[in-house]
């Protein structure tokens, strides 16, 4: 038989990973099963198998696939010179996430909810997740850092405090929007903006 190509290969993956995503959403992670996911793929169980022999695989690789790109478009945001304020930083964050979650048939906004649930049973979804948070909230800090160079925070807050809460914000966007549907970037940004206190330069 001929062989496959990388390209073929990774379309493959993409199309169960989009099925399995549409699935999670709509019964959930342990209601769907490979089955669903083999249908919704229109692959047939052998090739789906032969990619993610189960559905624990198949979980993590829609975890790992959705973090590592998402962050492959958030890092640029992090690193970006001059730093924007903290305001603008979220505003930005919580934009790319809409774009990124939205998809045609499911949100991965909602998938992610069931995502971190799962994480509280499953050993090795925590730590992939964990890591990926971690790695994250470093590059927050390393930002924020930049900012207050900029002038757009005090010196004296803590780096790895203001990271904590800015993370807070951006996961507690994903959980208000997966929910209420009623949450925007900007909105984040001018909360933020009021309730961050006036900069003091005495």
């Amino acid at each position: 038989m001929p062989k496959i190509s990388d390209e073929k290969r990774a379309a493959r993956r993409a199309q169960i990973l989009e099925a399995a995503w549409a699935c999670f959403q709509k019964e959930g992670l342990h209601a769907t099963t490979m089955d669903d996911i083999i249908r919704a793929s229109g692959l047939s169980a052998g090739a789906v198998y032969s990619y993610y022999p189960s559905k624990d695989e198949l979980i993590l690789a829609a975890v790992t696939t959705s973090l590592s790109g998402l962050t492959s478009l958030v890092i640029p945001l992090l690193q970006a010179m001059p730093a924007p304020a903290p305001a603008t930083l979220l505003q930005q964050i919580a934009a790319t996430i809409d774009q990124f979650t939205a998809r045609e048939g499911y949100d991965l906004k909602r998938v992610a909810l069931l995502g971190w649930a799962e994480a509280q049973r499953n050993e090795r979804l925590r730590a992939t997740m964990r890591g990926f948070y971690l790695a994250f909230r470093d590059l927050l800090e390393q930002a924020l850092g930049r900012a207050a160079d900029a002038g757009h925070l005090e010196r004296s807050l803590s780096g790895k405090d203001a990271a904590k809460a800015l993370l807070a914000m951006i996961v507690g966007f994903v959980v208000q929007d997966a929910l209420l549907h009623d949450v925007e970037p900007e909105q984040l940004a001018r909360g933020l903006a009021a309730l961050a206190p006036l900069r003091r330069d005495d």
